[in-house]
């Protein structure tokens, strides 16, 4: 991140209404940034190259419908708890990205594939690490929901076990 001038960002919601808050991830709390994988209030994380000034408070309709887009990597997912881990998707949020988040995104594609012990689906284009805990998809529909996500998509399971 450091060497393309790239950050990351987690975001929270701060309330019903859907207003949020951006933390950004500091190497000396690495502990703080991943504990938000496990908090309810978590929506999701980005990439950016984009300057922010003032991550605390951004307007209702969240950072990317500005300027930041064209400089930002959105990622969904991610939420975990004792039974489940979510899957994380990467996309890229304008169709003209800047050249330095572009060189960004393909670094990172290719320092992912180096992970040792990382896998790939045999019937769906994804990697992952083995887990123990019920692996369920990206679930963008839980933004403005809490606590629920997670039994939807194991009651969604296991109803497809039983068939």
């Amino acid at each position: 991140m450091q060497s393309h001038g790239v950050k990351l960002y987690a975001e929270i919601f701060v309330n019903a209404q859907g207003e949020r808050q951006y933390s950004s991830f500091e190497r000396e709390k690495i502990d703080l940034f991943s504990s938000y994988f496990s908090d309810t209030a978590y929506n999701s994380f980005f990439f950016s190259c984009h300057p922010i000034q003032d991550i605390t408070r951004i307007k209702e309709f969240g950072y990317f419908y500005d300027t930041p887009s064209s400089c930002s990597i959105e990622v969904k997912g991610g939420r975990e708890s004792y039974k489940s881990r979510e899957l994380i998707q990467m996309r890229m949020i304008s169709k003209n990205p800047n050249k330095q988040i572009q060189a960004f995104y393909r670094a990172f594609q290719r320092d992912l594939k180096k992970i040792s012990g990382l896998q790939k689906h045999t019937q769906k284009n994804y990697f992952y690490l083995p887990t123990e805990k019920i692996i369920i998809p990206a679930n963008p529909q839980s933004q403005n929901t809490r606590d629920n996500w997670e039994d939807y998509y194991l009651s969604k399971i296991d109803r497809e076990h039983m068939r």
